[in-house]
C-alpha cells in the first residue's frame, strides 16, 4: 500500500517523531509511505501532487490533514482514497477534526474508553472504521546495553517529562445556576474521585441518578459541555500526584513547560529544562526510573510509557485496564493507584533502593515493548485497519 503522512505542528516534537518512525516502520514492512510536513512553506504544492497521484490512504495525528478540500468537498472523496488518524486526546478536544465528512475516513484512539465514546456520539456513525491503536515507542539507533552495571551506571534516579497545566479550572462555576451546570460539576467530581473513570461513564452515572439514561440526542446536548470536566479532571489528578510527590521531598529530574509555580514550592523538583521528544529519548538512555501520569487514559496507553521501556527505563505508572492487560504489573512495570496517592513516594523510595530489582523491572518491560509495542507492530495493524476501510 502507498501512505502519505501529514507532519503538522507538535509542542515538545513527539508527534512529528511519532510521523517519522511510523513512516519508516511502514517501508520496513514492504509498504510506500512518504512524510509531507504540512507546516513547510512548500507544502500546498506537494499536497496537490500527491493528490494528484493519490496514495491509497493519508494518514494525520488528531486530525491533522483532515480539513483538506477540493470546492466544498473532502479532497480524500475526490481522489477515493482513505483518510486515517490517530488521535492522541481524549476525543473530546477534537470534535470539530472528527465531524469532517469524509467516505472512506479511519479513526483510531489511544484508550478503548475513547472508542467508546465515539460508537456514542452520532458523528461516529460517519466512520468507515473505528479502532484502538496505542502509539508506538519511539526509539534512537543507538545500541541499548540492559546488563546490571549498564543500569547502575545511569545517573538519573527518577525522571518526569511532559506539561504542568497547573491547579484544575472549573469555569461551569461562573454559569448562572442550571440543570447543566450542576450536572457537569457533578461529572468533574466524580471523574476527579476516581481516576478510572471515563467521562462518558461519570456522564451516564449522573444521567442515571437523576432519573433518566443518556440518548442519542442528550449526549450531543452535553457534548460542548464536556470538554471542561474532562481537563478538570486531567490537571487535578496530575496536580494530585506532583504535590504529593513534592510534599514528600521525592527528587524528580523534570523537563518540560508550565513548571515553575511547582519548582518554587519543591526544592526536590529539578528542572532541566522545556527539552524536546528527541532530547528526551537520549534522556531515558540515562534514566532509572519514569514517572507516568496518563492524563485521563482509563483503557489505553500513553507513549512515554512504551518509549520508556524501550530506552531501557523502568517505570511507574497510574494502574489501568489496558496496562493491567498488556504488560505484567509488578514485574514489567510498576504501576500506583489513585485513591492511594499518598504511597507512591514510598513505592518510588523502594524501587530506587533495590537497584538490582529494578534493572530486573528495567529489562523486563523492555522485552516486552520491543516484542509488542513499537511503531513496526503498530504499523502492521495500521494496515490491517484501513484495509478492511477501502
Amino acid at each position: 500500500m502507498r501512505f502519505v503522512l501529514f507532519k503538522g505542528q507538535s509542542q515538545y516534537g513527539s508527534l512529528r517523531l511519532h510521523i517519522d518512525q511510523l513512516a519508516a516502520a511502514l517501508v520496513g514492512l514492504g509498504h510506500e509511505a512518504s512524510v509531507l510536513d504540512l507546516t513547510a512553506a512548500d507544502a500546498p504544492e506537494k499536497a496537490n501532487a500527491s493528490f494528484a497521484a493519490p496514495a491509497d490512504c493519508y494518514f494525520g495525528i488528531s486530525g491533522v490533514g483532515a480539513e483538506i478540500q477540493v470546492g466544498n468537498a473532502s479532497v480524500y472523496d475526490a481522489i477515493g482514497a482513505t483518510y486515517a488518524s490517530l488521535y492522541v486526546d481524549h476525543p473530546i478536544h477534537h470534535t470539530t477534526r472528527l465531524a469532517m465528512p469524509i467516505r472512506k475516513k479511519v479513526g483510531l484512539f489511544l484508550d478503548r474508553s475513547h472508542v467508546q465514546f465515539m460508537t456514542t456520539w452520532s458523528k461516529g456513525r460517519g466512520f468507515a472504521q473505528l479502532g484502538f491503536l496505542p502509539p508506538g515507542a519511539n526509539q534512537i539507533d543507538e545500541p541499548l546495553e540492559t546488563t546490571d552495571g549498564a543500569f547502575l551506571a545511569r545517573d538519573i534516579p527518577l525522571l518526569f517529562t511532559g506539561t504542568y497545566r497547573g491547579e484544575p479550572v472549573a469555569p461551569w462555576r461562573d454559569e448562572p445556576p442550571s440543570i447543566g451546570r450542576d450536572a457537569v460539576e457533578e461529572i468533574a467530581q466524580r471523574m476527579a474521585a476516581d481516576g478510572r473513570l471515563a467521562v462518558l461513564d461519570a456522564l451516564k452515572a449522573v444521567i442515571a441518578r437523576l432519573g433518566g439514561e443518556l440518548t442519542p440526542d442528550l449526549f450531543e446536548e452535553f457534548l460542548p459541555l464536556l470538554q471542561a470536566p474532562q481537563f478538570y479532571a486531567e490537571a487535578h489528578h496530575r496536580g494530585a500526584l506532583l504535590n504529593t510527590l513534592g510534599q514528600a521531598g521525592t527528587p524528580i529530574h523534570i523537563y518540560g513547560n508550565g513548571w515553575e509555580p511547582l519548582l518554587e514550592r519543591y526544592p526536590s523538583f529539578v528542572h532541566g529544562g522545556v527539552g524536546s521528544f528527541e532530547e528526551t529519548l537520549h534522556l531515558l538512555r540515562r534514566t532509572k526510573l519514569v514517572l507516568n501520569s496518563n492524563n485521563g487514559f482509563v483503557a489505553g496507553g500513553h507513549e512515554r510509557v512504551f518509549t520508556a521501556m524501550c530506552g531501557g527505563a523502568a517505570v511507574i505508572s497510574d494502574e489501568n485496564r489496558y496496562y493491567a492487560e498488556a504488560f505484567k504489573p509488578g514485574r514489567e512495570m510498576a504501576v500506583y493507584a489513585w485513591d492511594k496517592l499518598d504511597r507512591v513516594p514510598g513505592q518510588i523510595a523502594a524501587l530506587l533502593e533495590d537497584q538490582d530489582a529494578l534493572a530486573a523491572l528495567a529489562r523486563a518491560g523492555a522485552k516486552r515493548a520491543f516484542a509488542d509495542h513499537t511503531w513496526t507492530a503498530r504499523a502492521a495493524k495500521l494496515v490491517k485497519i484501513v484495509k478492511q476501510a477501502r
